[in-house]
């Protein structure tokens, strides 16, 4: 068995082992898995004879359950009665039979049960029986037998098959992995693979002080292997690098056609075929960090450190030496635990990774998303430890306390970030919105659409009541919306992926007011041929068009009210058609109704009269309507070449 010498644990949850140890001459080495870990082994395994010798192969175990390969060998083990069950399984095998001082081989015939009488008891005794020279049978009572050695090559590695494979069954879920090297003398043989293994995790401790603040981080592994970690080097790497599960361990069989012999048969006559594819960007003004302020210790009880022996930072620093070296490799940065580490199967260890004092200052900040009434108490933390610090859970403590508790996200070396760990009770917020319209502020004319574009303008203050004894440094932070702008406001320290953080000073004992303004813009669109003089007179008179453009929407109007007067034209024809239709039928009716005397014949030819008077007025009107949609579309040509025509911006911010 080689034993474990490093350990490299992943964030996206595989861990890296590598392994090595001493062999000699010509060795076999067995390493063992679960089933659910050997892709991964088939896909990463890696193995290095260091001593001028070479991996002959690598075997490993089926995917067949215990029953399957069972019934590939030649011979059972029997539950009870081993010796005698086995031996019948061996009838015509060549065996070599040791009694007393005597060695017989022969072909193995049977086991022959006897029963004799001896006193007032029956005794029962198996005798072995073996075909000698193939000439005489001999008996040999099982209990005088000393061996029975199989000379049969093949049966042996069947035995030894059998029970392989019985013993591995033995450890549950578990894969035998058999390297076979080939050398000579002492040498090193190195292995390495990857397999699934918890993800690693880290939470920090921030003893706030007068100075700089001390960080101390913690790794958390956890061992889920079936052996101990014992005195490994660990690495522990963040990042994202790609990993997939894919099946090598199964067995995989290809399809292949199936072809059957051919058979002749009487020939007919053959019969022959004839042939015939953004964004908003702001400067934001960095403030510089100032050493850390630290209010006095409120008079409560620790939670857990006693007041008779308060913690300091140089007391943290003195008690766990931390010994990490930190490198990135392309995108991935990893922590490397100078000191050996020992971690037992099944149990899980904390593992220091920094301990040093970083810049910070207490701070506030207030988001209303948050906590409306109140701001929280952070830490504007500056990494300064020269490594990346990987997210994780921050306990927070001060003089000595407790004081609360914040979710550090991975923080690069030099980044800066806002830790909140408490609320603020000392410092009340009241917020009030409002909103209203602005004037037209913005005319756009662009094919045949006329835009106005006006400012909606909302106002946000922040009344912020302080009673503490102490100026608070606040960041602000104020949701922007994609589109709108600040005016009047003044800019903020930085903006994040949904808000505006704005910073000042809130002094002690006082209470301020801080407004933020912002102001979008609200879109009216007309569309030039629906536009009416009136609506155009109202558009000059406030100057939000110049006279040039009132007087070509006043000739679009004009024409509009042409086209709309056709319209009501064709409109009225169309109508006068369908009175027509309907008084046409109703006098063909009445002609069916009319019989042969004088006085209906003359009625006959009045509805005659009136049915050809009618034929023409329809002939008229469809005559018409067929001009009045000819002068329409003319109209229509002059009234898409005019709009088309038509341009026109006036920018009133620009004024």
């Amino acid at each position: 068995m080689l034993p474990i010498k490093k350990v490299v644990l992943y964030k996206h949850g595989i861990g890296y082992f590598e392994r090595q140890g001493e062999v000699e001459g010509d060795a076999t080495v067995d390493l063992r898995f679960r089933a659910s870990e050997m892709n991964d082994v088939l896909k990463s395994l890696t193995l290095l004879d260091l001593g001028g010798g070479l991996i002959s192969s690598v075997n490993y175990e089926s995917t067949l359950p215990l029953e399957k390969k069972l019934e590939e060998i030649a011979v059972q083990l029997p539950d009870e009665n081993t010796l005698t069950g086995l031996l019948s399984q061996l009838k015509g095998a060549p065996i070599q039979v040791e009694v007393g001082s005597r060695k017989v081989e022969g072909v193995l015939t049977g086991i022959e049960t006897v029963t004799r009488q001896e006193g007032l008891a029956t005794v029962t005794a198996n005798r072995l029986v073996v075909l000698i020279e193939g000439q005489s049978l001999q008996s040999f009572d099982l209990l005088e037998v000393k061996s029975v050695t199989l000379l049969s090559e093949g049966l042996r590695k069947d035995l030894s098959y059998l029970l392989d494979t019985l013993i591995s069954a033995k450890k549950k879920d578990l894969k035998r992995l058999t390297i076979l090297a080939r050398g000579r003398g002492f040498r090193s043989l190195f292995a390495s693979y990857t397999v699934e293994a918890p993800v690693w995790k880290t939470s920090y401790r921030l003893l706030l002080s007068a100075q700089q603040p001390l960080l101390q981080g913690w790794a958390m592994v956890d061992n889920t292997q079936d052996e101990d970690w014992s005195e490994v080097c660990l690495v522990l790497v963040a990042g994202l690098p790609i990993s997939f599960i894919h099946d090598l361990y199964s067995p995989r069989y290809a399809r292949r056609p199936v072809v059957k012999v051919s058979e002749e048969s009487a020939y007919a006559p053959p019969v022959l075929e004839s042939g015939a594819h953004p964004c908003m960007d702001m400067e934001s003004e960095a403030m510089p960090l100032a050493p850390m302020a630290v209010s006095p210790a409120p008079a409560q009880k620790s939670f857990f450190l006693s007041k008779a022996a308060p913690v300091s930072c140089e007391m943290f620093e003195q008690s766990i030496p931390v010994q990490t070296r930190t490198a990135e490799i392309g995108d991935l940065f990893q922590y490397e635990i100078k000191n050996p580490v020992t971690v037992k199967r099944g149990q899980s260890a904390l593992v220091p990774i920094v301990q040093q004092r970083v810049d910070g200052k207490r701070v506030g900040i207030y988001n209303p998303e948050i906590r409306e009434k109140n701001p929280m108490s952070a830490v504007f933390l500056k990494n300064s430890t020269g490594m990346t610090l990987e997210g994780g859970p921050v306990a927070v403590l001060e003089e000595s306390n407790y004081v609360g508790e914040a979710m550090l996200a991975t923080l690069r070396t030099g980044e800066e970030r806002v830790v909140p760990y408490s609320v603020e009770l000392g410092v009340t917020v009241v917020l009030d919105h409002a909103s209203n319209l602005r004037d037209i502020h913005q005319t756009v004319i662009v094919n045949g659409v006329l835009r106005f574009f006006r400012y909606r303008v909302e106002t946000k203050t922040y009344l912020i009541d302080n009673r503490t004894d102490r100026t608070l440094d606040l960041f602000l932070e104020h949701r922007f919306r994609p589109g709108w702008e600040l005016f009047d406001t003044c800019k903020p320290a930085e903006i994040t992926d949904h808000f505006y953080r704005f910073r000042f000073d809130v002094p002690a004992r006082k209470t301020m007011k801080f407004t933020v303004c912002e102001r979008g813009d609200e879109l009216q669109e007309f569309g030039l041929g629906s536009v009416g003089v009136d609506q155009i007179e109202v558009w000059r008179t406030g100057r939000i068009i110049d006279e040039k453009t009132s007087k070509e929407l006043t000739a679009l109007a004009e024409l509009n009210s042409k086209i709309a007067e056709i319209d009501r034209r064709i409109r009225e024809i169309d109508q006068e058609v369908k009175d027509l239709f309907q008084d046409q039928e109703r006098l063909r009716q009445n002609l069916q109704a009319i019989g042969k005397t004088q006085e209906e014949q003359t009625l006959r030819e009045r509805y005659v009269r009136e049915l050809a008077d009618g034929e023409d007025r329809i002939k008229e009107h469809r005559i018409e309507i067929k001009r009045s949609k000819g002068q329409k579309d003319q109209l229509l040509v002059q009234l898409r070449a005019r709009i088309g025509q038509i341009h026109f911006a006036w920018d009133g911010r620009k004024t």
